[in-house]
């Protein structure tokens, strides 16, 4: 009997199958992987002698689609690439300039740094030039400057490195040679170069600098406005002016009585103590000093670029962004409701990074300062810039699914984005920057993938 029944049972789980995926209570999709030999045959076999990408263990890596003969979801092996001769000769050129900059060498010479170019050249065999750009914005003068070149049994890339330092300049290696160009990372820490105002002269510029660090002293007690500002403009380079008509507008006028006492202090330190308990702010538009309501300042916003070496920011811009929005008065930002707005800039090639702040002036000075404190705080070499998410507040309120190459914040294949976490504030772009170019456009928001496809 118990000979019959374990037959019938048999006999029913071939006809009819006993797998949860086969019984009728549940008729859903199945899914089969990829079917791969068990043992490949020699014959298909990479051979050991053949040139494979990075060497991987059957010439792929493990994360490729194609795993040996028969792999890739069916598709078979994805052949090695192939270079053009046009690659092979730009590959042998970079290599040939990596091994000149770090071969080792003798040198003991003092010469002008206009002349440093020709003597690497005739020592080391390798190109250089100066970059005449960078020399302006690190001022030095590449006739009057003098490098000491000395080196015995170092690299090249040291000798040079010791030679530079003192004059902030570095040795890079680029598509031509060498160049010799700024370290913008030690013009940063010695306050050189952090930031440009736009619309302002570098002259101007520095008039501006010049008076908000002026030291004065003033004692009022219900002084008019207009008699105070008198006082305090004859200690600097630019006229002090009050924007009556905005003042008027909130009740407001030339005679409206402050209170100061102030001893060898800055003069933006004196003029935010008399000025907030008014609701006024000050501002710097078109080469005068202009004492303004807090309305009317927000509805003539200042463009400043501020650059972020020596911050330690540089390897995310995003991150700088953020901590700016979250830090420097965070109701005046356009996310939540306020008129300041920011960008990322270029990133790529020679381009520094930074961005650029469209805010008030108050906003300005102390964005300023939330910079000069990192960087007095920083140490170490900056870390190259990375590609991070694009984050267009204003239209989704959350991350896009693709990352931004920095010249036209086109969708780059092949990158992992993470979500913001909640507790960070979106970043919004200026106004006129949201649209994208048209060749951005094109581009899909979705997950890469494969480029190659079986004949």
């Amino acid at each position: 009997m118990k000979i019959a029944c374990t037959i019938v049972v048999v006999i029913a789980t071939c006809g009819f199958g006993v797998s949860n995926a086969q019984s009728p209570e549940f008729q859903g999709p199945r899914f089969e992987g990829p079917r791969r030999p068990n043992n490949p045959s020699p014959q298909a076999a990479p051979s050991s002698t053949h040139n494979t990408p990075n060497h991987y263990q059957n010439g792929y890596p493990p994360h490729s689609s194609a795993t040996g003969p028969g792999g890739g979801y069916g598709r078979g092996p994805i052949p090695p690439r192939t270079r053009s001769p046009h690659e092979e000769q730009a590959l042998e050129w970079a290599m040939f300039l990596q091994h000149q900059l770090h071969q080792r060498v003798e040198l003991d010479a003092e010469c002008k740094l206009s002349d440093l170019p020709r003597l690497i050249q005739e020592e080391v065999n390798l190109p250089c030039t100066l970059d005449q750009a960078a020399m302006r914005i690190a001022g030095v003068t590449p006739a009057a400057a003098v490098v000491e070149l000395q080196a015995r049994e170092l690299p090249l890339r040291v000798a040079l490195k010791r030679a530079l330092t003192p004059l902030n300049l570095a040795a890079k290696l680029n598509s031509e040679g060498l160049v010799i160009t700024a370290d913008f990372t030690e013009l940063a820490r010695a306050g050189i170069a952090t930031d440009r105002w736009a619309g302002i002269s570098a002259e101007t510029v520095e008039k501006m600098e010049s008076d908000l660090n002026q030291t004065v002293s003033i004692e009022t007690d219900n002084m008019p406005l207009s008699e105070a500002v008198a006082l305090l403009q004859e200690h600097l380079h630019h006229r002090i002016v009050l924007d009556v008509f905005s003042m008027e507008g909130e009740g407001l006028s030339a005679d409206v009585p402050v209170s100061i006492h102030a001893k060898e202090t800055s003069f933006r330190s004196v003029m935010n103590r008399m000025l907030r308990d008014q609701n006024l702010t000050f501002s710097f538009e078109d080469d005068v000093w202009v004492v303004t309501t807090v309305t009317a300042a927000e509805d003539r916003p200042l463009n400043r670029i501020y650059y972020l070496e020596a911050t330690g920011l540089t390897q995310s811009i995003g991150e700088a962004m953020q901590l700016v929005q979250t830090s420097i008065d965070p109701e005046s930002w356009e996310a939540l409701g306020g008129m300041g707005t920011m960008a990322p800039l270029p990133t790529g090639g020679s381009n520094r990074p930074g961005i650029l702040i469209s805010t008030t002036f108050a906003t300005h000075l102390k964005t300023e300062a939330l910079f000069d404190a990192l960087r007095a705080g920083t140490v170490g070499e900056d870390v190259p810039t990375k590609s991070e998410p694009f984050q267009d507040a204003v239209s989704s309120g959350s991350f896009h699914s693709s990352v931004f190459c920095g010249t036209c914040f086109q969708a780059t294949e092949g990158a992992e984005v993470q979500a913001a976490p909640a507790r960070m504030l979106p970043i919004t772009q200026h106004p006129t920057r949201r649209s994208k170019p048209a060749e951005c456009s094109k581009l899909p928001r979705q997950k890469p993938v494969a480029r190659w496809s079986p004949p």
